[in-house]
This record gives structure tokens, C-alpha cells and sequence, in this order.
């Protein structure tokens, strides 16, 4: 058992695993994808797995996978990175072998197969599969979380992705919120349970993207809830069979992911009504989980923003655009103190990733990694002796009274009041 506690950072810059790349960079944290199906095998293949026995039933993993995470975590532990696995379960993507007989089990059973908007499956929580999920989750937290040693640098687990759109990123086919979140936070009190058998300080957190009273497509009201909503239901159900210690794992892209003007989104307010939160807003976010009824022992709940990032065009402009809104967004979450991290997603474009190039550098034609965006220097600068040059250039080009007012904003810990008008007296 590791019982050392969970680490400081002195800043709360995060990146995927990029090298030495991170150092300069200044990031002491960083968050990996891992999949269950890309990781567990069905049956034994001799050397080519791993065993991992689990509640009186073996396991196992494929040795050349476990090989290649071992080479990297161990690589992110000698850089003095502490890591947050993100826990998926995709059956055609992230490197997934596609291997049925193990599909058949491992995959949600109301998982919406005929639809190529799927991405990613739930945990089932009723079936065979509940005994594969934790047996990955213990695997992981014993090798790469447990009593010190080369490669345990891991500290937090994520649990699916934007369950609140979980139609795409968590799919357990269409169900009403209090349904999904039901077995959601079985699966996630289960997820903390059997990590910190192995590290008794492991943070679990729900993934969530920016909607917060407003919804990806509300015309599926199975398919799509707001963020607020399942806040709400995972609080109730965690609270009715022993509350425990869940965090947020929030995305806080602007509302339009093509545009990177944030300080300029419509949709975020700041009262507990906003249809989103964004960065423009993201203070609202440790307001809302601050009330009383949110906490846990008296304690905040931990957030993280574990996904997010500007979009640049093939344009100067944009790239400045998405320079000044990293110095902005920077400097807001460095003053709340119940935001542990900053993820920016990502270290290159993806050319896979709909068409955004939300890369600090560009994507060579090859597919190798290309030259650094104006935003790399940027992230670089932010929390040195330099960030005062970004910051001065980034009041310039948002405005000095917008960036002002942004930075230190007006918020109400409430519902937005209507207009209650009379216009005949």
C-alpha cells in the first residue's frame, strides 16, 4: 500500500506525455487515454500476457502493451511527473484489438452498436464485464500507484469521458439521467474503492464537457443531460449509500470550439443558470461545488480541468487569438485554489480531432511534430518572470477593460433573477 500523500505542484500546467518537452514547458502533471480493450486480453497467450489475478479469478493483459505503458510511465516518474489516467472503454477506437468474445463482456450491454456517433462504451456495472473493469482498474493502481518504485507516478483516475453527452463518450444506450447516474456512480465509488487498496490517496473524478444547464442535442433528453444535472444526481446517489471522496474532471472549452475568443462567449453567465461554463465563467464552477450540500466532510470537492483548448486557424490572427486567451484563462484559474490542474489538449494538432488544430505546435504534413505556435511560448512564459510580457500583449489585443473585468468578475452564487416587468403602471 502507498500512503504517501497526494503531491503539491507549484504550477497548474498539464500536457499529455511529450517528452522533456514538458519540463521546458514548466508542467509537473500530465493525463494519459487508457483502454480497457487495447490493454486486457480474453485467455491466456503464454508470453504474450500478463495474468493478474483478481476476487479469486485470474486476468489478463497483453505483455507488449503493459511493456509500452511501463516504458512510458516510467520515463513521466523520472521527469518528476505525477499522472491522471482518463479510464475508457471503446470497442472500435483508442487502439482497441477488437477482440469479440472479450467485446461481448467488457462492453455496456444496452451500448448503442449501429451507431458510428459511439465512440466510447460505459462500465458495465450488472453484468460479468463489473468483475474485467475492476480488475483493470486494480492492475493499474497496483503497478503504476502502488509502494514506490519506477513507474508509480500515477495519483488520479478519470472515469469514462463527458458522461453528460454519454451518448458519444460513455454510451449505455438511451436512459433517463437518474438511470445512467445510478450505475455511473456505482462505478465510480467502485473505481476509488479498488484504487486505493494500492494507493490509499487515489482521486477518482467525473468527466464532464462545458454544458452545464443546457445540453449537446436537447432534443434526446436520454441521450444528452446537462452538466448541473449530473452533479446534482451523482451527489444525491453517493450521499445514499455512504458518501465518498469524487471529484470533477471538467472541460471548459468555449462555446464555439472552432473559435478561440472565449471573453467573448454568449452562453456563459455568471449564476448558476448559465447554459455553459466556459473559461470565460469557470469561476461558477468551484462556486456551484462550494455550497454545503456538495461537500464532502466539510471539504471542497477536488476540481480538475482535464480537457480544453484554443483552436487556431491557418491565420496569424487566430494564433494571437489563442495566445491572449491562454494568458487570460492563465491567470483566472491560477487564482482559484480549488482548480488542482490545467490541462491543455493538446501538445500537437491531431488530425483526427474534427477538423480543430488545438496543437501549442502544427502537424507536419508527414504527421510528425511541427513548429510551436505563438501559444507554446505563451504556456511556457505563464509563472515565470516572463509571463508579464504575454499578459501586457494579451490585455492589449482582448482590451483592458474586458480582460479586467473577466479576471476579477461579478458572480452570483444563485439563479439568475427574471424581470418581473409592469408596463401598465
Amino acid at each position: 500500500m502507498n500512503t504517501e500523500s497526494y503531491p503539491k505542484f507549484p504550477n497548474k500546467k498539464t500536457l499529455s506525455p511529450c517528452g522533456d518537452d514538458v519540463k521546458h514547458l514548466g508542467a509537473h502533471q500530465a493525463l494519459l487515454n487508457v483502454n480497457l480493450p487495447a490493454l486486457m486480453r480474453m485467455h491466456d497467450e503464454g508470453k504474450a500476457t500478463v495474468a493478474f489475478p483478481c476476487n479469486g479469478k485470474t486476468y489478463y493483459f497483453s505483455r507488449s502493451r503493459v511493456e509500452a505503458m511501463d516504458h512510458l510511465l516510467s520515463g513521466e516518474k523520472k521527469r518528476g511527473i505525477t499522472v491522471t489516467l482518463i479510464l475508457l472503454n471503446a470497442p472500435r477506437f483508442f487502439d482497441s484489438f477488437q477482440e469479440k468474445e472479450l467485446l461481448d463482456i467488457c462492453i455496456h450491454p444496452d451500448f448503442t452498436w449501429d451507431d458510428p456517433q459511439a465512440f466510447i462504451s460505459a462500465f458495465p456495472m450488472n453484468t460479468e464485464g463489473r468483475g474485467y473493469y475492476q480488475a483493470f482498474v486494480e492492475f493499474l493502481a497496483k503497478r503504476y500507484a502502488g509502494a514506490d518504485n519506477t513507474m508509480s507516478c500515477v495519483r488520479g483516475l478519470i472515469v469514462s469521458n463527458e458522461i453528460n453527452s454519454q451518448y458519444i463518450w460513455g454510451n449505455a444506450g438511451e436512459k433517463t439521467p437518474e438511470a445512467y447516474m445510478k450505475e455511473y456512480t456505482e462505478t465510480l465509488r467502485m473505481t476509488m474503492e479498488s484504487a486505493r487498496r494500492y494507493y490509499s490517496n487515489m482521486r477518482v473524478y467525473v468527466s464532464l464537457d462545458h454544458h452545464f444547464n443546457n445540453t449537446n442535442d436537447p432534443l434526446f433528453p436520454g441521450r444528452y443531460y446537462t452538466g448541473r444535472q449530473v452533479l446534482e444526481l451523482l451527489n444525491r446517489y453517493s450521499k445514499e449509500n455512504g458518501d465518498f471522496d469524487w471529484g470533477v474532471a471538467w472541460h471548459c472549452y468555449p462555446e464555439n470550439l472552432f473559435y478561440p475568443d472565449f471573453y467573448n462567449d454568449r452562453t456563459a453567465d455568471f449564476d448558476f443558470s448559465t447554459p455553459r461554463i466556459t473559461f470565460k465563467n469557470i469561476e461558477m464552477l468551484p462556486t456551484f461545488l462550494n455550497q454545503n450540500v456538495f461537500l464532502y466532510h466539510g471539504q471542497h470537492r477536488h476540481i480538475i480541468l482535464s480537457e480544453q483548448g484554443f483552436n487556431a486557424g491557418q491565420d496569424s490572427f487566430t494564433e494571437k487569438q489563442c495566445a491572449a486567451a491562454y494568458a487570460l484563462a492563465y491567470q483566472k484559474i491560477d487564482q482559484l485554489p480549488d482548480i488542482d490542474m490545467f490541462m491543455y489538449h493538446a501538445y500537437a494538432d491531431n488530425p483526427h480531432e474534427f477538423g480543430l488544430h488545438l496543437g501549442l505546435r502544427r502537424r507536419n504534413p508527414d504527421g510528425s511534430v511541427g513548429e510551436p505556435r505563438p501559444i507554446y511560448y505563451c504556456m511556457r512564459d505563464m509563472g515565470t518572470e516572463r509571463e508579464g510580457e504575454w499578459i501586457q500583449k494579451a490585455r492589449s489585443f482582448i482590451g483592458d477593460e474586458l480582460y479586467e473585468r473577466l479576471l476579477h468578475p461579478v458572480i452570483y452564487a444563485g439563479e439568475r433573477q427574471s424581470l418581473d416587468l409592469d408596463f401598465d403602471n
